[in-house]
Order: C-alpha cells, then structure tokens, then sequence
C-alpha cells in the first residue's frame, strides 16, 4: 500500500535550545527550508526552561544541545522528564561530543533521537520528521 496523502495535522511547535549562534541559525534555517512550523528559539537550558515553565510554551518538538551556559541539555532533560506537562514531548539532541563517550547509553529513552555536529540538513530533517509524525501527520492510504 503506498500513501496517497500525507497531511499536516496543525503546524509545529519547535523549540531550539543552542548556545552556539551559528550552529542555531543554521538549524533554524534547515528547518524552516523544508517545514512549515513555528520556531522558538533559546541561548542557554535555563533561558529554555522559563519559557516553558513561565511563558507556558508547550512545544511539539525539542531540539537540544547538550553543551549549555547556565542549565546544561541533561540537567534540563531531566527536569522537563520530572514535570507530567512535558514528559512527553519528543527531544532530540544535538552535540559535538562523540556517541561513543557514552551519551546515548546516559539518556536512555527519555530521547526521541541523537544528531552529532556538524548538523546535517538531511539527518536534521529526518529526526525531526521522525519524531513529529505520531502527533502531527495524517496519512492516507489507498487500497
């Protein structure tokens, strides 16, 4: 069976947390290029965190870097996994440390997908399409 129409069910909220202003512009830019979604952006984990808890953003999607001033990826991952509002928001995380240091092993399944640096549009792009599709893609088929 092959799908006849996809379609987007509403239009996404991204919240991408990146320190490095070249790293979040570029993927910003990857991702308004291919999808049609609202982007938030924040500098540091703490900065992301208050946006969530008092500016009550409920992004669709998380984008993560691990490496962060103030309140760093696995401590944020960790308070936002404590907290029901949003243990079920899809995060992926996006880092320059090497996989085999033991990053995925650390945070288990309370991530959706790993991107090491330097980002790749496509990868990107597939992650993110990865993770949203439970919550934001209709899929038609035909017989």
């Amino acid at each position: 069976m092959r799908p006849t129409e996809i379609k987007l069910v509403k239009k996404p909220n991204i919240l991408v947390v990146e320190d490095d202003r070249d790293q979040r512009k570029l993927m910003v830019h990857l991702i308004r290029e291919s999808l049609s979604c609202e982007i938030v952006e924040a500098t540091d984990g703490l900065a992301a965190l208050t946006m969530m808890l008092q500016e009550k953003l409920m992004p669709d999607l998380i984008l993560l870097d691990l490496l962060l001033p103030y309140l760093g990826g696995v401590e944020f991952l960790s308070i936002i996994r404590g907290r029901s509002e949003f243990d079920h928001v899809p995060v992926i995380v996006s880092t320059a440390v090497a996989e085999s240091t033991g990053i995925r092993g650390e945070l288990g399944n309370r991530i959706q997908g790993f991107l090491a640096k330097p980002i790749n549009g496509d990868r990107l792009l597939e992650k993110l399409v990865g993770a949203l599709h439970p919550i934001l893609f209709r899929v038609d088929y035909h017989n």
